[in-house]
């Protein structure tokens, strides 16, 4: 039987996983430079490449999650009870931590159901790769939303940039939405299956919305 020329599944798993942790170590000795007493220039370099860094990190995850998805017929949630506004605000806190001031990081709190019950680490990963795209959009803003719409938990991250139409395909490979997709459908309540959207918002710029039962 001919070798097969493609590359076997676990391996491609366990080659990200250590490129992965390798990328952790860069980052933390990164951000231990940041601290040391150098010239400004130099905190700014230190500090793009850290973001580079986070940034390489989360397409990894991205792609793990995508990979477990494929090989299991679609990822499965392991739903607990959760503090909406509290994923929120750690989500702000880790934007405003990359952005260094750039740009305004806003909370929106239409509604703040006390619980809710998600699966933590997947919504965050939905929610990450959200903000990061916005991040690479948005002018001056990026608002966080939570609210709860027709009977469905919804966060939401807008950007204040040019919007979707005005987005150059080539800017995106399409992994971050795959996984937003499969997070959204692994969610499932009484027969209703969460889901995300991406649009143009009605005031300028974008915005995503995921939606759980």
């Amino acid at each position: 039987m001919p070798p097969s020329s493609g590359l076997d599944p676990r391996l491609s798993a366990l080659v990200v996983h250590d490129l992965k942790n390798r990328l952790a170590i860069l980052t933390d000795e990164l951000a231990k430079l940041g601290r040391l007493p150098l010239p400004e220039a130099a905190h700014a370099h230190a500090r793009q490449a850290n973001e580079q860094a986070l940034m390489l990190t989360r397409r990894l995850m991205e792609f793990l999650t995508v990979h477990r998805a494929i090989e299991q017929g679609g990822l499965r949630a392991s739903p607990a009870e959760e503090m909406p506004d509290a994923l929120l605000m750690e989500l702000a806190a880790d934007a405003q931590m990359l952005l260094h001031g750039r740009l305004e990081v806003v909370q929106q709190f239409d509604d703040n159901p006390p619980f809710w019950f998600y699966d933590r680490p997947l919504a965050r990963l939905a929610l990450d790769s959200a903000l990061y795209n916005a991040l690479r959009f948005a002018r001056s803003r990026i608002t966080l939303g939570l609210r709860v719409t027709d009977g469905l938990l919804c966060f939401s991250v807008r950007d204040d940039g040019p919007g979707l139409q005005d987005t150059p395909a080539s800017t995106s490979t399409g992994l971050g939405r795959l996984v937003c997709d499969e997070v959204a459908r692994a969610h499932l309540n009484h027969g209703r299956q969460g889901r995300s959207v991406l649009r143009d918002h009605e005031e300028g710029g974008a915005v995503f919305e995921l939606f759980l039962p």
